[in-house]
């Protein structure tokens, strides 16, 4: 047994998407951190292949979103067919982000990318250690793993991150439940050259008496194949498919047009649904696969880990720190087990849908297809969906927001300096509220000129707390916001960053602010924020609004701060 290394903040066991963006996350958050994972060498499959809207926001805020794009093939709408007849057709385009699309890329290369990120970082993944128990102290955890040499390591950690999939070795040793079943039917998956005529940036589902077939374009001119094989009930988890039967199984569906130049890889796997009761146990957290698995259909599962992590890291960072109250910490299983378990409801009713077996249910699906399709309600939610941008935290314990009531707006409050109106109040009621995704948007820096977008202020990891002055700004309305700042900067100074929006192309003369000053020339920002009256936005470090207030008010402002923050 080699001797106990020294002490880190966290071990991270599993080097997927997962847990390598959770330890870029730590390792950006200043916290030290190894990460280990029992395979000799990544797998170098495709597996998963589709990446969010909202996951490409992660990345922009983690300041990579960049390299990811420029490696990827972007997919602009979904085609779904039946019987030689287009049944519907869902466009991508018009999301409120700047990636209207869904990114397309192997998961070989979003792990060789992360690995890239992590390295700059100055951390390697230390390959072919396995995760052997552990066991928990009150301040800590104490892991023991297990060597390339077969010698064994303690490892001495305050937290412990299981990151490794779905056969967690993290999940069992801390006896945590998997409840869940299996799936009837098997999934076979190819990656491979495809010809076939049909556009390039669009994925396209096929549905045919024999099982459907799903085609998503990939970079390089390269394809993947996703067949639910619906007359394999009785088979074994056998994995290994030839050519020659996936060819098979293509004719057998009408698909014979579809010809597969090349393949580089095909499996064939039985998918389960499955979810653990706690996404945490004292000081061990499961992200990812360890803590939830479900069917691929609508391309989820990567997803959500590394939304997880990047759920879990800033608060991570902030309680080790002893910067945060530990409750943060709670919030990370009352904010992304709900999440988890939708998710797994909903791939669980595209799964029945796209696996119908009987003839008149597979008509009535088409059918109701076409009528869906057609109902522009309908495909703003599915974008909005298959782009995790409706997933909200508004019942998380850790989020809030303040705004009169009607009462209140209609008899004013002689203590503000700039009451909102009712079409101001109106407008705030319905912008998004505490737990939300924040929007992005465009301003400039003060004397810039430069154009600056909000998710860009995030790359700091801290709190971005935003002070509106709305479009009527008045003296006193500036001094109580100048009041706000000073009051933000004597307690929180190394945690939030504040930032003054004014709806102007320049600081207005009544302005005396000397910090931070965006100047929403076209009030793009006010806009989306519901801000045409003085109020308040605090960002937290993963881009949801932690709290919100109208009309803007220190006093419940810091006593929001004070739940989050030990000051």
């Amino acid at each position: 047994m080699k001797p106990m290394s020294r002490r880190l903040d966290v071990l991270v066991v599993g080097a997927g998407p997962t847990g390598l963006t959770m330890a870029c996350e730590l390792r950006r958050y200043g916290l030290s951190c190894r990460i280990v994972d029992q395979a000799e060498a990544p797998a170098g499959i495709p597996k998963a292949v589709g990446v969010q809207t909202r996951t490409l926001e992660v990345f922009d805020m983690m300041g990579i979103d960049e390299e990811f794009v420029a490696n990827g093939h972007q997919v602009h709408g979904l085609n779904v067919y039946a019987n030689g007849q287009r049944l519907a057709h869902v466009p991508f385009e018009g999301m409120p982000t700047r990636y209207s699309y869904v990114l397309t890329l192997p998961q070989s290369e979003t792990e060789h990318l992360l690995t890239k990120r992590l390295s700059a970082l100055g951390v390697g993944v230390e390959r072919s250690v396995q995760f052997a128990g552990v066991a928990q102290q009150e301040d800590g955890v104490e892991a023991t793993l297990r060597l390339a040499d077969a010698t064994t390591e303690t490892v001495q950690a305050r937290w412990l991150i299981g990151c490794d999939g779905a056969h967690s070795a993290v999940r069992k040793a801390v006896g945590l439940p998997f409840a869940g079943t299996r799936y009837e039917e098997a999934f076979l998956l190819a990656y491979g050259r495809v010809e076939y005529d049909a556009a390039v940036d669009e994925g396209h589902a096929f549905f045919t008496p024999d099982g459907p077939v799903a085609l998503l374009p990939l970079p390089r001119g390269r394809h993947y194949l996703i067949l639910p094989l619906l007359k394999e009930t009785s088979e074994t988890d056998q994995t290994t498919v030839s050519l020659d039967e996936l060819k098979a199984l293509l004719a057998q569906r009408g698909m014979a047009s579809l010809r597969i130049l090349e393949t580089f890889w095909m499996s064939k796997f039985r998918i389960h649904r499955r979810i653990v009761p706690s996404l945490r146990r004292g000081r061990v957290f499961l992200c990812g696969d360890a803590a939830h698995i479900h069917s691929p259909v609508g391309g989820q599962g990567m997803n959500l880990g590394i939304q997880d992590a990047f759920n879990l890291a800033w608060k991570l960072a902030l309680v080790t720190s002893g910067a945060g109250r530990p409750s943060l910490l709670d919030s990370y299983h009352a904010e992304r087990h709900p999440i988890a378990s939708e998710t797994l409801m909903g791939t669980d009713l595209a799964t029945k849908v796209v696996t119908l077996r009987n003839p008149l249910a597979q008509t009535f699906r088409n059918q109701l297809a076409i009528f869906l399709s057609s109902l522009e309600v309908v495909q703003h939610r599915l974008t909005q969906s298959v782009a995790g941008l409706v997933r909200n935290y508004r019942k998380s314990p850790i989020v809030g927001e303040y705004h009169q009531g009607f009462l209140g707006v209609a008899t004013g409050d002689p203590a503000t300096a700039e009451p909102p109106g009712f079409s101001e109040w109106r407008e705030f009621v319905a912008a998004p509220a505490a737990g939300d995704r924040a929007p992005d948007g465009t301003v400039s820096g003060r004397g810039a000129g430069i154009p600056v977008r909000l998710f860009e202020l995030l790359r700091s990891g801290r709190h971005v707390l935003l002070l509106f002055d709305g479009r009527g700004a008045t003296p006193a309305g500036y001094r109580m916001l100048e009041e706000i700042e000073r009051a933000v900067r004597a307690r929180y100074r190394d945690l939030i960053e504040v930032h003054l929006v004014v709806p102007h192309a320049a600081p207005p003369a009544a302005l005396r602010w000397d910090g931070p000053l965006l100047l929403d020339a076209e009030g793009e920002l006010h806009h989306q924020y519901g801000a045409g009256s003085e109020c308040l936005y605090l960002l937290r470090p993963d881009g949801y609004i932690g709290y919100r207030c109208q009309p803007a008010d220190a006093g419940r402002l810091l006593a929001y701060l004070q739940t989050i923050f030990i000051s």
